[in-house]
C-alpha cells in the first residue's frame, strides 16, 4: 500500500433503523416466515467521502437483497433532494436471512410497498445525516488471509453429482466443489485521532440465526464487538464478498450448531477479532481524487427444454406435499418432496414471468487511490468470481462487494450448471444464464482499468 499521508478529504457517516413491522415475512427460505419480533436492529448505513468538491460513497442495508424496485425508490428520493450522487451511489445488502422479504426472490407473496417506501425514506434521512457529519479524516486500509468461519457448501458426492449442504458427517461426501475466499479486508476512517468508522469485506453467507425473529445476523454482532473493542458507537459497514457457494457450516464438525442466535454471535465476534488484528497493520491511503465508474449490464433469460417444463408441471399437479418447519437447501439435499415441488413451481413461474429482454443492472467501481478500489456487482456470485476479479485487478487492495444495485440471483461459473446443487436452478428473480459469471468478471475488469 502507498505510505504517503492521506489526501485531504472529509468523511461522514449516517444510519437509521429499518426494522419491519411485526408479521411481515422474513426472506431467504423457501416458505413465508411472518416475523414475531426483533432480536436486534436492522439498519441502513451510509458512508460519504468528499474530496475536491466531489462526493462518493456507498449505502449498506441489513437486508437479504437490494431489489431493483428499492434501488429505484432510493434513487428517486435522493434525486428529490438534489444529491449529485443520487443516480450512481452503490446500494449493497448484507444478505441477512432474518430481514424482511423485499420481493423479487421466489415470489412468495405480494411485495410490501409500504416497507419499501419506509426503507427509502430512512435511507434519505441517513444520507442527510452523513452529509451533516462530514469532517476531515485520515484513511488507512489492509487485509489478512484469515477467514476460518467460511466453507464451500457445494460438495462432490460419490455418485458424481454436486449437492448443496449435504449434511454433517455425510459418508457420501468426497470433497468441496470449489474454493473459499480467505481474505478479510478493512478500510478505516479516523477523525481527530479516533476511529470514526470501518468498511470490512468478508466472504460468507449471513444465514446463521435462523428462526422467525428479526436480526442483522453475524454482521450486526461483528459491529457491536468492534465497538466494544475500540470504544464508542463507530459504524461498521460489512460488504459481502462473493459467497454464493459459501456458508458457515463445517460438514466435518458434527458438534458445532448449524443455526441459532448464539452461533451468529460467535461468528460475528470471531470476525471482529480478525478485523481488530488487521487494524494494527493498516497502511495510509492517499484519497485525493476518488472516482466512481458505472457500467450497465443486461442479464438475459435462460431457456429450458419442453420436457423439463412438462415434468415440472406434472409434479405441480401432484397432491401438495406437506411441509414441516422452514424449507431450506438442506431439505432439497434430503429429497424433501415439498421443496422439489417448490422448485417445479419456480421453474414454471420463471419461464412465464421473467422478462424476455432481460434485466439491467449497474456494475460499479469506486477508486479511492492508486492502490485501493471497490467493485460492486449484482446478485450472489460464487467465490470464484471475486477471486478472479481480485487476481486481475491493477489495484493491490481490491474490495469486491456482491449483492449490489439489484439482485439477479446466484451467479455460478458455467461449469457448475451441469453438476447439480440448488444454486443453478431457475427461480423467480434469479436464474441468470451460464455466461453471467464471465460477463461480471469482464465488466469488473473494464471498470477497474477505465
Amino acid at each position: 500500500m502507498n505510505t504517503q499521508d492521506s489526501g485531504a478529504c472529509r468523511v461522514g457517516f449516517g444510519r437509521r433503523v429499518i426494522n419491519p413491522m411485526r408479521g411481515i415475512s422474513l426472506a431467504g427460505y423457501f416458505n413465508p416466515r411472518p416475523n414475531t419480533g426483533v432480536l436486534d436492529d436492522l439498519q441502513v448505513k451510509v458512508l460519504l467521502i468528499e474530496c475536491t468538491g466531489a462526493v462518493v460513497g456507498l449505502i449498506s442495508y441489513d437486508l437479504l437483497i437490494v431489489p431493483l424496485v428499492l434501488v429505484s425508490k432510493v434513487r428517486a428520493a435522493l434525486k428529490r433532494s438534489r444529491h449529485p450522487f443520487a443516480e450512481t451511489i452503490p446500494l449493497c445488502a448484507t444478505h441477512t436471512h432474518t430481514g424482511p422479504d423485499v420481493g423479487e426472490v421466489f415470489d412468495l407473496g405480494p411485495r410490501n410497498e409500504a416497507y419499501l417506501d419506509f426503507a427509502a425514506e430512512q435511507t434519505a434521512a441517513a444520507v442527510a445525516d452523513a452529509l451533516a457529519d462530514l469532517a476531515p479524516a485520515e484513511i488507512a486500509a489492509g487485509s489478512a488471509e484469515d477467514n476460518p468461519f467460511a466453507f464451500n457448501r457445494r460438495y462432490w458426492m460419490r455418485d458424481g453429482t454436486v449437492v448443496t449442504n449435504p449434511g454433517k458427517k455425510n459418508a457420501n461426501v468426497v470433497r468441496p466443489e470449489g474454493p473459499v475466499d480467505r481474505r478479510v479486508s478493512v478500510l478505516e476512517f479516523r477523525r481527530d485521532g479516533q476511529i470514526a468508522g470501518l468498511v470490512v469485506n468478508i466472504s460468507n453467507h449471513a444465514d446463521t440465526t435462523g428462526g422467525d425473529r428479526v436480526s442483522a445476523d453475524w454482521p450486526g454482532h461483528l459491529e457491536r464487538a468492534v465497538q466494544e473493542h475500540v470504544g464508542g458507537s463507530i459504524q461498521v459497514l460489512t460488504l459481502i464478498s462473493p459467497a454464493g457457494n459459501v456458508n458457515h457450516i463445517d460438514v466435518n464438525d458434527p458438534g458445532r450448531p448449524v443455526y441459532g442466535y448464539a452461533e451468529s454471535r460467535e461468528i460475528g465476534r470471531g470476525y471482529a477479532e480478525i478485523v481488530c488484528r488487521v487494524l494494527g497493520a493498516l497502511q495510509p491511503v492517499r484519497c485525493d481524487h476518488p472516482a466512481l465508474s458505472v457500467k450497465p449490464l443486461v442479464i438475459g433469460k435462460r431457456t429450458f427444454p419442453a420436457e423439463q417444463l412438462q415434468a415440472a408441471r406434472a409434479l405441480m399437479r401432484e397432491a401438495e406435499a406437506p411441509a414441516s418447519g422452514n424449507l431450506t437447501a438442506d431439505d432439497l439435499a434430503r429429497g424433501d418432496k415439498a421443496v422439489q415441488r417448490f422448485f417445479a413451481q419456480q421453474l414454471v413461474a420463471y419461464v412465464e414471468q421473467m422478462p424476455e429482454a432481460g434485466r439491467r443492472f449497474d456494475c460499479a467501481a469506486l477508486k479511492l487511490s492508486r492502490d485501493l478500489a471497490m467493485v460492486f456487482l449484482p446478485g450472489e456470485s460464487f467465490a470464484e468470481v471475486g477471486l478472479a476479479i481480485r487476481k486481475a485487478s491493477p489495484y493491490p487492495l481490491t474490495f469486491v462487494a456482491s449483492l449490489s444495485n439489484g439482485d439477479c440471483g446466484y451467479v455460478a461459473p458455467r461449469e457448475c450448471f451441469a453438476r447439480g446443487g440448488y444454486e443453478v436452478l431457475p427461480v423467480v428473480g434469479g436464474g441468470p444464464p451460464e455466461d453471467t459469471a464471465d460477463r461480471l468478471i469482464a465488466t469488473a475488469g473494464e471498470l477497474l482499468k477505465g
